[in-house]
């Protein structure tokens, strides 16, 4: 499949994971890289959707019924054929209430599963591909007419609703049709709801108020959009059921995210990805279980009170690992007693807090700076940086029972003095570490000694460890094959004791 770019004639070949997010009518385009970058995630991370038009009804049944053959379809109960409707993408699902009046019946029964990327013009051969549209013209205003007439001719329920081709803008008329489609999908019983905007939040355009009204909301993910102003919403309004929530790009403030956490009582997924500005969040929640913040700028994420917590992660792109401000993000833990992943801390970035303590180089693990309950832990690391590296230990101290270790290795650009060589073996095991540590990933290995002199105080002194996984990096301190293999050599005469290939694994 080709995807012809806006404004010109080249085409390019699009990856599977490009090709999943067209399926919800969506492509990033050519914006400035870091929003690509966002937009694509975004578009892999899409709901699976419950239909499809890649495979066409078979006419064998109704060539058969032309020849005196049996109509065994219109045999089948009500049951089976409601259940055969609901699985049809709704323009093929509208298609059969032609048929006859009990068609007709059937098809205002059964659930409906809308994807406003089903509804673009056909073209082509056989009218089987569609033409996505790459900006706001006349596609893209009948894929919004087809449906508010959908949304309207049916009394639901919606179990799936996938709205990405609208181009919504910032004025009175797109924010009417928003309006009249969050009143359909209040009172039609949406479960699942995808709402993108393109190409990226628009100044003034927020989400309805109304969205606040769906009641039987399961999983949200909303993406380019203006959050509604939290302050101004009606009393009581509330996610009753929402499980999953998933804000891309979203533009919002911190007291939004507080009352979204308040409003879900049930929620046990949140990620927040790309969120433009400076983000601080509270985590207060007594059902959430995995909270993921990736490629926004945080001011604080602070876990108050979240007993069900059990995986924190944090990421971004890799050039943002040079960039350093001013004032890093505040990562503070507090009651947080089942969470086992944590992920990843950036030393050089990350300012570590657990219960009031700020974590720092050489700070002593006591039991109100531990995190018992952690088993994986994630570092991203600039070796070449000495400040960052000493407080690797620190920050092992904290996580006394971690099982699973990964460290990425980023490159430097300005390294500062380097380290001892007798930092590690200065520093000693690392007590409780040594006796739980089984699995230690290290990813972009270049080979460089202040890497090799991390690894082997880890094989020297965790004799539970089971094994070591290496990704080595392509431009790497070792120029030859060779000289990577004797490197590897020397980790494999460890004192732990003898290597084999199935526990030492080497990957590019």
């Amino acid at each position: 499949m080709f995807w012809r770019r806006a404004g010109g004639c080249d085409t390019v070949a699009m990856t599977p994971m490009e090709m999943c997010g067209m399926c919800h009518g969506l492509y990033p385009g050519l914006l400035d890289d870091p929003t690509e970058i966002v937009l694509t995630f975004l578009d892999t991370s899409l709901p699976t959707l419950p239909v499809s038009t890649a495979a066409s009804l078979s006419c064998a049944a109704a060539a058969a019924a032309g020849h005196g053959g049996v109509d065994r379809i219109s045999a089948l109960p009500d049951e089976v054929l409601l259940r055969v409707v609901s699985r049809l993408p709704a323009k093929d699902g509208a298609r059969t209430a032609a048929l006859s009046k009990r068609w007709a019946r059937l098809w205002r029964s059964a659930p409906l599963v809308l994807v406003d990327a089903h509804l673009l013009p056909a073209a082509g051969a056989g009218g089987r591909r569609r033409r996505l549209p790459s900006r706001r013209g006349a596609a893209s205003r009948a894929v919004r007419d087809a449906v508010s007439a959908a949304l309207g001719a049916h009394p639901g329920p919606f179990p799936f609703v996938s709205l990405t081709c609208g181009f919504m803008e910032a004025v009175d008329a797109d924010r009417a049709v928003l309006a009249r489609w969050f009143l359909h999908l209040a009172t039609k019983g949406v479960e699942e709801l995808v709402l993108v905007n393109r190409p990226f939040p628009i100044p003034g355009l927020r989400l309805p108020a109304a969205l606040f009204s769906c009641p039987s909301l399961r999983s949200l993910f909303v993406c380019s959009w203006e959050f509604p102003d939290t302050a101004l919403l009606p009393r009581g309004a509330s996610f009753p059921n929402l499980l999953e929530l998933i804000l891309g790009c979203v533009t919002m403030k911190d007291q939004d995210l507080d009352f979204v956490l308040a409003a879900s009582p049930v929620l046990e997924i949140l990620a927040v990805i790309g969120s433009p500005g400076r983000l601080t969040a509270r985590l207060a929640s007594h059902s959430l279980r995995s909270a993921q913040f990736g490629m926004t700028e945080l001011t604080e994420v602070s876990v108050v009170d979240a007993p069900c917590l059990e995986r924190l992660i944090f990421w971004n792109r890799p050039s943002y690992h040079r960039h350093k401000r001013k004032t890093g993000t505040r990562i503070k833990i507090g009651h947080a007693p089942q969470l086992t992943t944590l992920g990843y801390l950036e030393p050089g970035e990350h300012i570590l807090e657990i219960g009031n303590t700020i974590i720092k180089a050489g700070t002593k693990a006591s039991p109100n700076t531990v995190v018992p309950s952690l088993r994986m832990l994630a570092v991203h690391l600039h070796f070449g940086i000495s400040s960052e590296v000493k407080m690797l230990p620190s920050f092992l101290r904290c996580f006394p029972n971690v099982e699973t270790l990964c460290v990425e290795s980023v490159q430097t650009c300005e390294p500062t003095a380097n380290l001892s060589h007798k930092f590690w073996q200065e520093t000693g095991p690392i007590e409780r570490v040594q006796s739980h540590l089984k699995i230690l990933s290290f990813r972009e290995f270049s080979g460089e000694q202040r890497e090799m002199d991390f690894l082997m105080f880890i094989a020297e002194n965790t004799p539970m460890l089971q094994r070591m996984n290496l990704v080595l990096r392509y431009d790497g301190a070792c120029s030859t094959q060779e000289e990577m293999n004797a490197k590897l050599r020397i980790l494999k005469s460890a004192k732990m004791g003898l290597w084999t290939p199935e526990n030492l694994g080497c990957g590019a």
